[in-house]
């Protein structure tokens, strides 16, 4: 009985331990739709000074403020099919409202689930901004561009 007892024991501790530890996360699961500004004269990407950009209709509004950026990674909400932005520049803002559809999706269960989407239409005012082009309408973890704002 005592012979059988001890690799018992230590089988059933092994278990428990590995059962109990947990799975880190290696995946990118961080989705936000990035925009990349380009100069409407040259086409070429392009730096935007003073910034400011905000979330409208969503609380902690303010994205950036005072930036100067030739990007930038908006969050996208899975709970509606659209989001609004204000990007202000100089004192003139312009209107970016973005359409599209959401899909829960299992990573792993170390990570667990993230919502990706996919842009469908993107409405915008022209105070300062040119155009906008949808690129890559799938937004999903990394930083592939999904939409150009020309200046």
């Amino acid at each position: 009985m005592k012979n059988i007892f001890l690799p018992t024991l230590f089988i059933t501790l092994l278990v428990f331990i590995n059962s109990c530890t947990k799975e880190s996360c290696n995946e990118d699961i961080e989705v936000y739709m990035r925009a990349v500004f380009y100069s409407s004269e040259s086409g070429e990407k392009s730096s935007i000074d003073s910034l400011d950009i905000y979330g409208l209709n969503i609380s902690d509004s303010l994205i950036c403020s005072m930036a100067t950026l030739n990007n930038i990674d908006l969050p996208l909400d899975p709970a509606v099919s659209n989001c609004s932005f204000a990007i202000v520049n100089g004192g003139r803002a312009d209107t970016i409202q973005i359409y599209y559809e959401s899909n829960l999706i299992f990573v792993s269960a170390a990570c667990g689930y993230i919502y990706l989407h996919e842009l469908e239409e993107v409405l915008y005012t022209t105070n300062d901004i040119i155009n906008i082009v949808i690129t890559n309408k799938p937004v999903n973890p990394g930083d592939e561009e999904n939409i150009q704002i020309f200046y």
